[in-house]
């Protein structure tokens, strides 16, 4: 997405010029990965749309860390605020309830969640697999070895662009919303990631005449969501 200069937003009646209703519409995501998602989202560059990743800088990637950095970063009302989390060990016995405390705290707080089960990884590997392919992954370790196989070479502090163009985020989308069965829950049951959220959220606070031809499949999914 463009980084650029963030601007006033005046509420405009929608009868004005549509251009004018908003200007940037900002999605402020904090993630438990210092790589790989600040990468990904960098390489979309969408009109009036920033996507701002607040990463881990520490080493600290336990959710309630997660969701502090967020509510510490500066925001407006209207702008989004996202946590990205994986679930890889975070479901052991011994991590569990600090996880779902962090969850329902970021619930309270108006904070969209987004889980990868097991790891970011997956939402990348469905650019490329269909999810039949991708239901047996338990861990992170599998996920990143799957998508190695799949790109033929993987390093999450060195993303490709070109392993996730812009015409793939469809049908990525599609694959997670067919793999996440339960949706009403805080966790997915199973393998899967719920990023696709956050591209239905974007595509909804985006005008339709401003997506590019690539994304326009988002806007009924999104619709239906």
């Amino acid at each position: 997405m463009s980084l650029i200069q963030r601007k006033p937003r005046p509420i405009l009646s929608r009868d004005k010029d549509p251009d004018q209703l908003r200007d940037t519409r900002l999605f402020i995501v904090a993630c438990d990965d210092k790589h790989a998602p600040k990468q990904y989202f960098g390489f979309f560059r969408l009109p009036r749309v920033v996507v701002k990743v607040v990463e881990t800088a520490d080493g600290t990637s336990v959710a309630e860390h997660v969701l502090t950095r967020l509510m510490e970063f500066d925001y407006e009302p209207d702008d989004e605020l996202w946590m990205l989390l994986d679930t890889d060990h975070m479901l052991e016995r011994n991590h569990i309830r600090g996880f779902l405390r962090a969850l329902r705290n970021a619930k309270r707080r108006g904070v969209q969640i987004a889980i990868s089960r097991p790891s970011f990884e997956l939402w990348l590997l469905l650019h490329h697999e269909p999810e039949q392919a991708v239901k047996h992954l338990t861990s992170a370790s599998e996920t990143e070895s799957a998508l190695r196989n799949a790109l033929g070479e993987y390093n999450k502090v060195l993303l490709k662009e070109t392993d996730f163009p812009l015409n793939t985020i469809v049908t990525a989308c599609q694959r997670a919303i067919r793999l996440d069965e339960r949706k009403a829950e805080l966790i997915p049951r199973s393998v899967g990631s719920r990023v696709y959220r956050l591209w239905l959220s974007i595509a909804k606070k985006t005008m339709v005449s401003e997506l590019p031809p690539e994304l326009l499949g988002l806007v009924p999914i999104a619709n239906e969501d």
